[in-house]
């Protein structure tokens, strides 16, 4: 039974809604609008109504009236699978065009549906399935159940082994539709996530992963809006997301993002120049942006990190300690040669830590300013050491108090003037300059392509991301035994800073990685297994009606079709609704249009088993293996 048959037989328990098979539309409405208590009653008593329009919050169920109006409104509640929105991308708010009011939402085609996004290689262009999640609940909550995993293998330094145990301490990839994995993910990893990283395809149309010619911007958004609003249940409360994307969608994934994670709880957009363009036809576009959002603002720590500049100082610093015999003047002055040559040249940015160029037995430091900014400081004597006599003391006075220079002395932290005619100073050690996350990075996006290029032996992909960005954004917005999650894995970019991350930190961060193409066995799983230390579990959504459409995408004529739409085993799978002769009709238009054959020919297939749910695990339909089911549940027990 359809969900508009359903609402209309349980309207009419009260003649004031239904009667007679007619609902009273501009009744129900108004009845919902005013939060009518019999018509509250009435759908919280049905199970799939209280489901469909109440959403629980806090322990308190909340009728969402705006949803039911919409659902009500739409003609005869439009039985087939239907977008109530305008065929137009618009800002709008409550229902009007920006043009019209104030307060901006993002509006677009299909806004209300589920884009599933089911390529799985580069080069499909195949039409991809709206499903309304207004009107299509049923389809919606059974595409959205957690799915039989299957292929189950762990990697480590000694290679491929069997897997009999999964735990949330493992690192984890996932072949499959990152929709459908990221919804069985939610099970067990809600509120579990501290990043997310995604690249999502640019939809430039020079993707590799670029579904179709009519992936546009209203299916783009769909698309995206679709993974953005399970993303947001699976980041932990003091959690973020960061998105790369290109100008090409940048404003509207802004304003989507903003609805979504609300704009309350936008971090900020890094500008990421990644090359030059000598040749633009107007203005030059050498850059791409990153935007950030957090679950919740006000839950996040203020974001500072030990300063990797700093950190080139102290290497150098070890090395001339080493090579000098800690001869500490001859140490500083040649620490300090360096440091001006590589000023000079621009080798290596040292921007706001090159003022650390003081040595001592200890380390690396600079001299920290004593005097007071503004007059009322601490006013004090101190002897010198040397002379025994008062120093000059500074005109505002001294930022600390007296007992902060007797403790620092004890322990050799002030840098005492030749005599008393300067000023005393306490020593700031290099280890305690902190770097915050800038809004601009740069690097030429080719680096990271050479980089992967020497690593797997020849070319394998296009625009990998860069790892120094990424681990910048690790190292800042997350903490040592923290889970990363990528569902745009490409080229397992977001493995390998992870675990680089690890290796320079001592940490124990752990990565999530989705990806559905079918490079991810050639391309992501060896560049892992090339470049880290890290083990990892991999394994797969069990695939069904995917392997179907696959057969039928591949078809070179109606022949082919026939003989896999009426092969036994494949039967079951499709949609109960379809009439007897529809073969008979495919065949008519095969020889007008033979692509719109196969398009069609998948849309006979019942999406909901495109991969196994688990609950269908038991069924010997589908001869899912003992191991596959064990495993299966324990991961979903976790």
């Amino acid at each position: 039974m359809s969900l508009f048959t359903h609402i209309k037989k349980i309207l009419e328990q009260d003649d004031n809604y239904a009667k007679n098979g007619i609902v009273f539309k501009n009744k129900v409405i108004e009845a919902a609008l005013k939060l009518d208590s019999t018509l509250l009653t009435i759908l919280l008593k049905d199970e799939k109504s209280k489901s469909t329009f109440f959403e629980e919050v806090e322990g308190f169920l909340v009728f969402d009236k705006i949803k039911f109006q919409k659902f009500v409104s739409n003609k005869e509640f439009l039985p087939d699978s239907f977008t109530a929105f305008r065929n137009k991308i618009g800002l709008t708010t409550n229902g009007e065009y920006l043009t019209e009011a104030k307060e901006v939402v993002l509006d677009f085609p299909y806004k209300d549906c589920v884009l599933e996004g089911g390529q799985t290689k580069e080069d499909q262009k195949r039409q991809e399935i709206f499903w309304n999640t207004t009107l299509a609940p049923d389809e919606i909550d059974r595409l959205f159940e957690p799915k039989v995993l299957t292929n189950w293998k762990k990697f480590d330094k000694d290679g491929e082994h069997g897997v009999t145990n999964i735990s949330l301490e493992d690192n984890l990839i996932i072949k499959g539709n990152n929709l459908i994995a990221l919804h069985s993910l939610n099970k067990v990893y809600r509120g579990k996530i501290k990043l997310i990283y995604i690249d999502p395809p640019y939809n430039t149309g020079k993707d590799g992963f670029r579904y179709n010619d009519s992936f546009n911007h209203s299916a783009w958004l769909t698309f995206m809006k679709n993974r953005l609003e399970v993303a947001k249940e699976l980041l932990s409360t003091d959690g973020v997301i960061f998105i790369s994307i290109d100008i090409n969608e940048q404003a509207y994934l802004k304003v989507l993002c903003d609805e979504i994670f609300t704009r309350d709880n936008f971090v900020g957009e890094i500008i990421w120049e990644t090359a030059t363009d000598n040749n633009p036809t107007q203005i030059s576009i050498e850059h791409e942006y990153v935007l950030c959002y957090a679950k919740n603002k006000n839950k996040l720590s203020k974001w500072k990190i030990t300063s990797d500049k700093a950190q080139i100082i102290v290497n150098k610093y070890k090395d001339l300690k080493s090579e000098l015999n800690n001869d500490y003047q001859l140490i500083e002055k040649r620490l300090r040669l360096w440091i001006n040559s590589l000023k000079k040249s621009n080798e290596i940015d040292l921007s706001g830590v090159s003022h650390y160029n003081y040595v001592d037995e200890k380390g690396v430091f600079y001299p920290g300013n004593s005097a007071n900014t503004k007059p009322g400081g601490y006013n004090f004597d101190i002897l010198h050491p040397i002379t025994n006599k008062v120093c000059k003391k500074p005109e505002n006075g001294y930022r600390w108090p007296y007992e902060t220079f007797v403790e620092a002395d004890k322990n050799n932290e002030v840098l005492w003037p030749d005599d008393e005619l300067g000023i005393p100073k306490i020593k700031k050690r290099i280890e305690t300059a902190t770097e915050l996350l800038k809004g601009y990075f740069y690097e030429d996006n080719r680096k990271s392509t050479k980089a992967l290029t020497k690593v797997m032996g020849k070319k394998v992909f296009d625009n990998p991301k860069s790892i120094n960005l990424l681990q910048k954004i690790i190292k800042f917005s997350t903490t040592e035994n923290d889970i990363i999650l990528d569902f745009f894995a490409g080229s397992g970019s977001t493995a390998e800073a992870v675990s680089n991350v690890n290796d320079e930190l001592s940490s124990n961060r752990k990565f999530i990685l989705i990806e559905q193409m079918d490079y991810i066995n050639d391309v992501t799983i060896k560049r892992i297994q090339n470049t880290t230390n890290s083990s990892f579990v991999s394994t797969e959504l069990q695939r069904l009606n995917l392997i179907i459409m696959e057969k039928i995408s591949v078809a070179r004529d109606f022949t082919e079709i026939n003989s896999i739409l009426t092969n036994s085993t494949f039967l079951q799978y499709l949609k109960y609704q379809l009439s007897n002769n529809f073969l008979d009709e495919l065949q008519e238009i095969s020889n007008e249009n033979f692509e719109e054959v196969k398009k069609t020919a998948i849309e006979c297939l019942d999406i909901n088993m495109m991969y196994i749910p688990l609950s269908e695990s038991s069924n010997s339909d589908f001869s899912i293996s003992e191991k596959d089911i064990l495993m299966s549940n324990k991961f979903y027990d976790q």
